[in-house]
């Protein structure tokens, strides 16, 4: 790949939900919601998987305030064609509504710039709020040319001047020796500063939950959201995926794919995410019994993952 500028890497799998509508350009009805902190309507575009000689794969994915209507971008490229891969995905997430479509291009050997796409999210009001993402590059079949040395340079003639460089350093090098030798005998002071270690990653995800299963001025959904949002940041730093950016299908997907994760946490990671939206999102009854379930299945699972490095299975 060419050095190009940089694009954004994390992605949401959203449930499979079929609507047709990032294809043909149409706006996506909202629900009646509240308005997310960081706005009302965000775009991301990025590659999936690496370009081949003849074309690739990318994701179009937006967020968005479910109380207004979007209109979603198509990826446009001179020297490129579009299709989409299947139908779009939509999922809610939080406080926005999450709609995903991969899109397969194709083109002949070069190089191509993708524009940036803008979305419009239009308001109960009728006010428009667009967002927009960085352009993409792509090369098929092309090598980045490499840098060779600048030529046609004409170095101008020595000058000569005082030789200061040797000077300093044979001046430099008496002083060197002088400050040693006071510094061996000179009496040690010590000025160490010791660093406080921060806990690892398992021991703050059970504090955390401890802490917040104590607080009595949360209730059960704000339980729910706060477990749900520890295990996603859990899984992400031991793990290493973004999953506090993905939805439950996708983290349960991903799960499945490491080979080397102990048995049965996949179905611990779905239960666990599961019980929490059904809680945050279809206001399910949860209890002291439940959160008991949630907490074991918490706990064994940060008790198995927390020593490994993992992989992906081979395709």
């Amino acid at each position: 790949m060419r050095p190009h500028p940089p694009t954004p890497t994390r992605g949401w799998l959203a449930g499979a939900v079929s609507l047709g509508l990032v294809a043909c350009g149409a706006g996506v009805p909202g629900t009646p919601g509240v308005v997310g902190i960081d706005g009302p309507v965000s775009v991301d575009l990025f590659l999936d998987g690496e370009p081949k000689a003849g074309g690739g794969a990318l994701v179009v994915q937006a967020s968005f305030d479910p109380d207004g209507q979007l209109q979603p971008p198509q990826p446009v490229a001179e020297g490129l064609t579009f299709e989409p891969d299947g139908g779009p995905q939509l999922e809610r997430v939080g406080e926005h509504q999450v709609i995903r479509q991969r899109y397969v291009y194709r083109g002949s050997k070069g190089a191509y710039e993708i524009p940036p796409l803008v979305a419009t999210w239009t308001g109960p009001d009728g006010a428009e709020t667009q967002a927009e993402t960085r352009a993409v590059w792509v090369d098929l079949g092309v090598e980045a040319p490499d840098v060779g040395e600048i030529a046609d340079i004409v170095e101008p003639s020595a000058i000569w001047t005082v030789p200061w460089g040797p000077i300093l350093a044979v001046g430099g090098a008496g002083l060197l020796l002088v400050g040693g030798i006071v510094f061996a005998f000179a009496r040690p002071r010590s000025s160490r500063i010791e660093a406080v270690p921060r806990d690892p990653p398992d021991v703050r995800v059970i504090h955390a939950w401890e802490a917040v299963r104590r607080d009595p001025t949360l209730d059960d959904e704000a339980k729910a959201e706060a477990l749900s949002r520890l295990f996603r940041e859990y899984t992400e730093e031991v793990l290493a995926f973004p999953a506090s950016a993905w939805t439950t299908t996708e983290i349960v997907a991903k799960l499945k794919a490491m080979v080397q994760l102990p048995e049965g946490n996949v179905p611990r990671a779905k239960r666990l995410l599961r019980a929490t939206d059904r809680i945050k999102f279809a206001d399910a009854k949860a209890g002291d019994d439940l959160f008991d379930e949630l907490d074991s299945d918490l706990r064994a699972f940060v008790g198995s993952t927390r020593p490994a490095a993992w992989r992906e299975a081979s395709p």
